[in-house]
């Protein structure tokens, strides 16, 4: 029998899931206004506004990730805290332990059981505006994905379900679906297809806006033991680091 695989990411894995996370949070800021929106572009419209808007958020989350050939996804839960213009983190807290801080250019994948924190940079050049520069409010949805609804136009039990699909390589970290809320417009659920055929979904809920979070949240200080290793930087699909370590 096939052993599930764990839904804490392996070290291989972690520059895919870097890029995943840091899109599905972009995604999971939610679209100021309550006015209806009745096409695509006043959804979107409205999410990017939203980045303009929004200092700060934090959320809890549950990622649900089916692997080809598994019936039942792996399941892991924790918290969500963004502040703008360029920090991140999550902290995975079900069923084990890990976080990941993102402070400018910067990503730390801190997994205490491995006694390893991996260090690593994103390539602006070639992540493009997406997604730190979207979180900050510097850039468009319609710019870097062409957007459409995810089935059949409007909303469908209370949501509105959208896929986006990058148009340059540097947007290509994987196809979305996004669910916003149909009454509220606050993003719900994103859920990102992997080329190797494995669907992750991000499910946010208890959001919150504007608490004013604390700078030092997003600082990361190695616990006692813990080794800093240092990886190639973080780039789209398709794209080869310029200079990988040796």
């Amino acid at each position: 029998m096939r052993q599930m695989p764990s839904s804490r990411p392996t070290l291989m894995q972690y520059r895919l899931l870097i890029g995943a996370l840091l899109l599905a949070a972009v995604a999971g800021l939610p679209p100021a206004g309550h006015a209806a929106a009745t096409d695509v572009a006043d959804i979107v419209g409205k999410i990017e506004t939203a980045h303009r808007n929004a200092q700060d958020l934090q959320s809890a989350f549950t990622q649900s990730t089916l692997y080809e050939g598994f019936p039942a996804p792996a399941l892991s839960k924790g918290r969500l805290l963004i502040r703008r213009p360029d920090q991140m983190r999550w902290d995975y807290r079900e069923p084990s332990t890990h976080q990941i801080y993102v402070n400018g250019d910067v990503v730390i994948y801190l997994v205490p059981e491995h006694r390893q924190a991996i260090r690593s940079t994103m390539d602006r050049e070639a992540q493009s505006p997406v997604p730190l520069l979207l979180l900050a409010g510097a850039a468009r949805l319609s710019e870097q994905f062409a957007i459409d609804w995810d089935g059949p136009p409007g909303a469908a039990d209370g949501r509105y379900r959208l896929r986006l699909t990058g148009k340059s390589a540097a947007a290509r970290i994987a196809p979305l679906t996004i669910e916003a809320d149909a009454k509220d417009f606050l993003i719900r659920r994103v859920t990102l297809h992997d080329p190797s055929g494995a669907r992750t979904t991000f499910e946010f809920s208890g959001i919150k806006l504007n608490t004013g979070l604390d700078p030092k949240l997003f600082v990361f200080t190695p616990p006692e033991g813990i080794e800093i290793v240092d990886a190639p930087p973080l780039m789209p699909h398709g794209v080869e680091p310029k200079n990988e370590l040796p």
